[in-house]
């Protein structure tokens, strides 16, 4: 009999699944995420994620990419994987279940 996830009383939702990758970056992305069931943009990423950042964080946001893409490699193995929730200017990342 498959296990029911686990539910937030105060939303409804299913609480995020415990993922882990190596690097604080990468690892705050993946949370991020993970929590976001309809997903955020690369903006709101490097806003939330580089907001102590003297420098204001990335000099493009290309890095977002490169850094989701990176966690990606470790996330397949653990059955799950980022993905745009459609491309372009506002795209969303979620977090998406793949079958193993």
């Amino acid at each position: 009999m498959p296990r029911r996830p686990k539910i937030c009383p105060h939303c409804r939702r299913p609480y995020a699944p415990q993922l882990f990758v190596h690097g604080p970056v990468r690892q705050a992305i993946v949370n991020l995420i993970a929590n976001r069931p309809d997903g955020i943009t690369r903006g709101e990423l490097i806003d939330i994620i580089y907001a102590a950042d003297p420098n204001g964080g990335p000099s493009t946001p290309n890095t977002i990419s490169v850094l989701v893409h990176l966690a990606n490699q470790q996330l397949a193995q653990q059955g799950y994987r980022i993905e745009p929730a459609w491309r372009g200017r506002g795209a969303r990342y979620r977090l998406a279940r793949i079958a193993p």
